[in-house]
C-alpha cells in the first residue's frame, strides 16, 4: 500500500505549475494594461482639489495637489463668482472661476506668466472648462512646451466653453494659458490610456517656410489648415486637397494641419 507522503508526491508539481501559470496569467495581464489616471482641479466647486480662497498672484508659483499654478511676474487670479449662465454641455455648472487677468506672453508653444502646468507619464487626455472674459478674439491654449496640442477662440464672455485636447508624446509636462483675459473653471487630465487608438495618428505631410509663404507638401486627402501667430491668435485658415502654399506676412507661426488621416502642428519662420 502507498504511504500518505508518496501518495502526495506527484500532486506537488501539478500544485506548482497551476501557481505558475495563474501566476504568468496575472503578469501578462498587467502588461497588457494601463490603468487610467484621473487627476481633476475643481477650481468652479467647493473641493479638495482647489483652495475656494485662493488669492491673487503678483508673482512666482505655487503648487496645489500637483497643478503648478505660475503668476512668475505678473498678475494672476483670485477667486470670483461664475455667472449663472455659465453651465457647460457635459452639466458642470460651477460657482467660482479663476481669472487669468491678461495674456501669457507666449513664444512659440511656451507661456512666460500666467499659466498652469502639470506632469504627464505618457499618452493623455486633457479637458479645460473655461471662458473668454471681454471682446476680440480671445483663446485658451494647451502645448507640450514645445507643440500646441489645440486650443478655442471665441469673442461670447457668456458663453462657456469646453476644450478637449489628446496628447500622444512621452513623459513631460503639459502647459494650459491664453492669449489674453479668460476665466477657467475647471482643469482635467486622464495618463495611461489603454490603446493609441483613442489618439489621431501624426499627420505624414511636410510644412516649411521659405519666401513670404509657408509650404505644405504630402497632401493626400481634404485637409484643415489653421495658422496661429506666437500670441494664439488665428491669422490664416485654409482647407487643400494637394500640396499648397499660403502667404503669409514674416513672423513665428505655428501651423495645424488635420484631415481623417491625423493631425500635425509645426512651428515656422517666415522671412
Amino acid at each position: 500500500m502507498q504511504s500518505i507522503t508518496n501518495f502526495y508526491k506527484p500532486i506537488k508539481p501539478f500544485i506548482m505549475k497551476k501557481t505558475l501559470l495563474l501566476f504568468t496569467f496575472a503578469m501578462l495581464s498587467i502588461t497588457t494594461m494601463t490603468i487610467a489616471q484621473n487627476r481633476t482641479w475643481e477650481i468652479g466647486t467647493t473641493s479638495t482639489s482647489w483652495p475656494a480662497d485662493l488669492a491673487q498672484m503678483t508673482t512666482g508659483t505655487q503648487e496645489i495637489n500637483g497643478l503648478t499654478v505660475a503668476a512668475v511676474s505678473a498678475t494672476f487670479g483670485g477667486m470670483a463668482v461664475a455667472p449663472a449662465s455659465i453651465v457647460f454641455s457635459d452639466g458642470y455648472d460651477p460657482e467660482n472661476e479663476w481669472k487669468s487677468n491678461g495674456n501669457s506672453s507666449i513664444t512659440g508653444a511656451l507661456p512666460a506668466r500666467r499659466y498652469f502646468s502639470f506632469p504627464v507619464t505618457g499618452p493623455s487626455t486633457i479637458k479645460v472648462w473655461f471662458r473668454v472674459n471681454g471682446t476680440g478674439a480671445r483663446a485658451c491654449l494647451i502645448s507640450d512646451g514645445t507643440n500646441i496640442l489645440g486650443q478655442m477662440t471665441d469673442e461670447d464672455s457668456t458663453k462657456p466653453l469646453l476644450l478637449t485636447v489628446s496628447y500622444t508624446g512621452a513623459a513631460g509636462t503639459i502647459y494650459v494659458y491664453s492669449n489674453s483675459s479668460i476665466n477657467y473653471h475647471k482643469i482635467a487630465v486622464t495618463d495611461g490610456v489603454l490603446s493609441n487608438k483613442n489618439f489621431q495618428k501624426d499627420l505624414d505631410i511636410t510644412v516649411f517656410a521659405k519666401d513670404s509663404k509657408i509650404y505644405l507638401s504630402n497632401i493626400k486627402s481634404t485637409t484643415k489648415v489653421n495658422v496661429y501667430n506666437v500670441l494664439g491668435s488665428l491669422v490664416k485658415t485654409a482647407q487643400v486637397d494637394a500640396d499648397s502654399s499660403l502667404d503669409i506676412n514674416s513672423g513665428i507661426y505655428i501651423v495645424n494641419a488635420k484631415s481623417a488621416d491625423g493631425e500635425k502642428s509645426v512651428k515656422v519662420i517666415v522671412q
